[in-house]
C-alpha cells in the first residue's frame, strides 16, 4: 500500500500561560494554568495505491493544565489532552478499513494526576497517573514514576 499527497498544508497554534502566587512569592505558593489550540489543514491530491483524487482534512487538538504548588517543594497537577479527527474528504472512494489512520472517527483523549515533590532545586521526583483513551475502545491506565535532575551549569550557577 503506497500513499502519497501534493498540495497544500498549513497548521497554526495558540497558547496560553497565566501564573498566580499570593503576594508575589513563587517559592511558598503559586498556582499556573496553561493551555494550547492547534489545528491543521491539507488540500490538495491524494494517491493512494497508484489512484489519484482530491483530499482535503482539517485536525485539531488542544490541552490545558494546571499546577499548584501547595507548600516549597510540593506540587499537584492535572492535564486533559484531547484531538478532534476532524473531517476528511476524499475522492478516491476509500473507507475505514481500507485506510483507518486517515479516515477514523475516534477523538483521542487523556486525564492526568501528578505529584511531585523537588528534594533539591537540582532534582525532582513525580508520580503520574493518566487514563490514556488514544486507542478506540480502549483505556490505557498507567503509572509513572519519575526522576528527574540536573547536571552541570546551569543559569544560576556556572561551575
Amino acid at each position: 500500500m503506497t500513499q502519497a499527497f501534493s498540495g497544500r498544508s498549513a497548521a497554526w497554534i495558540a497558547d496560553f500561560i497565566a501564573k498566580w502566587a499570593p503576594n508575589g512569592n513563587a517559592s511558598v505558593t503559586n498556582l499556573k494554568l496553561q493551555g494550547e489550540y492547534y489545528r491543521r489543514t491539507e488540500n490538495g491530491k491524494l494517491t493512494f495505491n497508484g489512484t489519484p483524487g482530491d483530499y482535503a482534512s482539517r485536525q485539531s487538538g488542544w490541552y490545558a493544565q494546571t499546577v499548584y504548588q501547595f507548600m516549597p517543594r510540593w506540587r499537584v497537577g492535572y492535564r486533559y489532552d484531547r484531538l478532534s479527527h476532524g473531517t476528511v474528504s476524499n475522492g478516491l472512494g476509500l473507507t475505514a478499513a481500507a485506510a483507518p489512520l486517515l479516515l477514523t472517527d475516534h477523538n483521542p483523549s487523556r486525564n492526568t494526576l501528578m505529584a511531585d515533590w523537588s528534594p533539591t532545586e537540582f532534582s525532582r521526583i513525580r508520580l503520574q497517573l493518566a487514563a490514556d483513551k488514544s486507542r478506540a475502545g480502549v483505556t490505557d491506565n498507567q503509572v509513572l514514576l519519575q526522576y528527574i535532575f540536573s547536571l552541570g551549569a546551569h543559569g544560576a550557577h556556572t561551575f
